[in-house]
């Protein structure tokens, strides 16, 4: 198949069967891989429906300038988008970034704009968010996608991811939150069409979105100091939280043992999915897998790196013990927690 642009290889991400002891027996998992997307995340997607209903209202015009917050992976994609596309791009980022991906922005033409200091509530991501401010008062014509509450973000993965996982066997649907985008729009779409299908949100140690205090944490590409409204909790059933440690040794588990490498978030959503289908009735459920692990050789899968972090590595026997005692609680309970 020929395609006409880049653009035209963002979705239709392949789909495996994980198989693991840690998977009880006459139960399947199945591991939905975003990054095989163009920039290996499904922040593609995310990017590609922000800035398609941009360009399609007039608030984003070829030679216009786009001005966003992204930990790392949005603004790849949207740095892709700019280069086909045809207009400037800004991203706002923190030093929690990897010096890789800092080289990516730039390799796709790029103006790269980081916060040095985290601000006094609500960490780096509300520091970035004040300087997107900034800038939009600099350049007044700039669009400012907004991931965090720009419902164009959800809108799309309803259309769109979520068209492609309601064609999968299964009984539960596991993802991530950060900005809520991808899990609670394919959520709505789960919802209408499959009521009884469950969708369940798993979140680091430290996020706000579902606790009641913010405290910085390892990961990337998932959590936020605060809750965006792209967050919509009437379609998530249930809420799993795992610390940076359980993530971490998740994905190396993975790495080491299927040759599968993901990221953080992906590590913490394959925990969380082995701990429903270990402490429920369901039968089986795929794991939305946001990123690689190639995004973090140099954080998470680099030993000099996790010792200067304090992370040492769980073996399969303490990783089958936290999923056993894992807890699920409703967004309404943990919010009031």
């Amino acid at each position: 198949m020929i395609l006409n642009s880049i653009i035209d290889c963002i979705g239709n991400t392949p789909v495996i069967e994980l198989k693991d002891d840690l998977i009880p027996k006459g139960k399947r998992l199945y591991l939905k891989l975003e990054y095989f997307n163009p920039n290996f995340s499904v922040k593609d997607r995310t990017a590609y429906g922000l800035v398609k209903a941009a360009l399609d209202n007039g608030k984003l015009k070829e030679g216009g300038i786009l001005i966003e917050s992204t930990s790392g992976n949005l603004g790849k994609s949207l740095c892709m988008l700019g280069a086909a596309l045809k207009f400037k791009v800004i991203i706002v980022v923190d030093p929690k970034i990897s010096p890789s991906i800092l080289n990516w922005y730039e390799a796709y033409g790029a103006h790269v704009d980081m916060v040095k200091e985290p601000a006094e509530n609500g960490g780096f991501q509300q520091a970035r968010i004040n300087r997107v401010k900034e800038l939009l008062e600099k350049y007044p014509n700039a669009y400012w996608p907004n991931q965090y509450d720009n419902p164009d973000n959800p809108y799309y993965h309803y259309n769109t991811t979520a068209k492609e996982i309601m064609k999968l066997p299964t009984s539960s649907v596991i993802g991530a939150i950060s900005t809520g985008g991808h899990l609670c729009g394919v959520g709505k779409l789960v919802k209408e069409k499959s009521p009884n299908t469950k969708v369940i949100a798993c979140d680091v140690k430290g996020s706000a979105v579902f606790d009641n205090f913010f405290k910085p944490y390892l990961i990337n590409g998932v959590g936020l100091s605060w809750r965006g409204e792209n967050t919509d909790i009437s379609v998530i059933d249930k809420v799993s939280i795992s610390n940076d440690q359980e993530a971490i040794s998740m994905c190396n588990l993975l790495a080491k043992e299927h040759g599968v490498m993901v990221g953080g978030s992906g590590g913490l959503v394959v925990l969380t999915a082995l701990a429903w289908l270990k402490n429920s009735d369901c039968d089986s459920a795929v794991a939305i897998i946001p990123d690689t692990g190639i995004n973090y050789l140099d954080q998470i899968y680099n030993k000099a790196w996790r010792d200067e972090k304090g992370i040492t590595l769980l073996n399969r026997t303490n990783i089958e013990n936290i999923i056993n005692k894992k807890v699920f609680s409703t967004p309404k309970e943990k919010i009031l927690i």
